[in-house]
């Protein structure tokens, strides 16, 4: 009946944490050239900010009542591809010419996506099933991200969207209270099976193994996402004092909570949104720069904002 139900619209082819806003992954290509760990590093920090900026964004237009549609996926993905890496493959636009999923250290295809001219309809009936699907809502999300992998229908970022396509619909389903579950960890470390199950539901219709293996993914990613939550609460409270010690301020605990929702950001989103007097966030920012509390990764430069991060929380949510 499930496998029915997906093809009739088929074209073409936890424990939640509040605290937590952000997603962080591993690039699943190999660069171009030579590997620097700092520019690798600063390229990770930005994206997890534009990652998580579009995550937020595609939150807060469902929440004010946009549907799950195509223009929600090319804003997110617009967003997402801002500037950084993705910047020049046409972010917000769907592909034009014919791409490939594969391994470029290797040299080695392992699938073509549909075709640019045959993508419309093929993206117009997968966000009918998102939506219209009377599907239990796990396998519904697992039939979705397999087929928008398959269709990949951006030039660069797909991943990504794709992974963020399961957060939101079981957010949007009302499966998990905030979108803070995050899967990129398990499919990252089962990359080979990952990719494999969804190579065998194209080459042989294996529909059954894939929603295995993704019910498997969820079941383990979200053992470890309790892990994380729990030693993100031991960071918070160990964190406490030490924001106590270097601000100084009776805003410490406002700032302490700002870094943890967003442990990646521009200091004007921390002056707006913090709570903090304008003039005291921008002190408190420095005093946290000083302390060794945050890393600049960007300084600010005429009227862009200084980019920060909150190295203690990254490093329990880095893959």
């Amino acid at each position: 009946m499930a496998k029915n139900d997906w093809q009739q619209h088929r074209c073409g082819s936890y424990h939640q944490c509040r605290l937590i806003s952000a997603v962080y992954y591993q690039a699943s290509l190999a660069p171009e050239c030579a590997p620097n760990p700092y520019r690798e590093a600063r390229n990770d920090d930005i994206e997890t900010y534009l990652y998580s900026r579009a995550l937020r964004n595609a939150q807060q237009a469902l929440a004010d009542g946009a549907p799950l549609s195509e223009h929600l996926i090319r804003k997110a993905h617009q967003q997402l591809l801002y500037f950084g890496r993705g910047a020049r493959k046409r972010p917000g636009s769907y592909k034009v010419e014919q791409n490939y999923i594969g391994d470029n250290r290797r040299g080695k295809i392992f699938y073509v996506p549909i075709a640019p001219e045959q993508l419309a309809p093929a993206m117009a009936g997968l966000v009918q099933f998102m939506n219209e699907s009377k599907m239990r809502p796990l396998i519904r999300a697992a039939l979705t991200h397999v087929e928008f992998e398959a269709l990949h229908p951006f030039e660069d970022g797909n991943g990504r969207i794709g992974r963020m396509l399961i957060t939101l619909m079981l957010w949007n389903l009302g499966i998990i209270s905030q979108p803070n579950f995050f899967v990129s960890g398990y499919f990252e470390t089962h990359k080979e099976e990952y990719i494999e199950r969804m190579r065998a539901v194209s080459a042989s219709g294996d529909w059954s193994g894939w929603c295995i293996f993704f019910l498997e993914a969820m079941h383990a990613q979200a053992s470890v996402n309790i892990e994380t939550a729990d030693q993100i609460f031991a960071l918070h409270g160990e964190m406490r004092e030490r924001f106590r010690e270097a601000l100084n301020s009776q805003f410490h605990d406002q700032a302490l909570d700002f870094v943890f929702a967003s442990p990646v950001f521009r200091n004007d989103r921390f002056v707006d949104r913090s709570g903090i007097p304008a003039s005291s966030a921008r002190a408190l920012s420095r005093r946290l720069v000083e302390a060794g509390l945050l890393r600049t990764i960007e300084p600010a430069a005429g009227r862009r904002a200084a980019l920060y991060a909150f190295d203690p929380l990254l490093d329990l949510l880095k893959i």
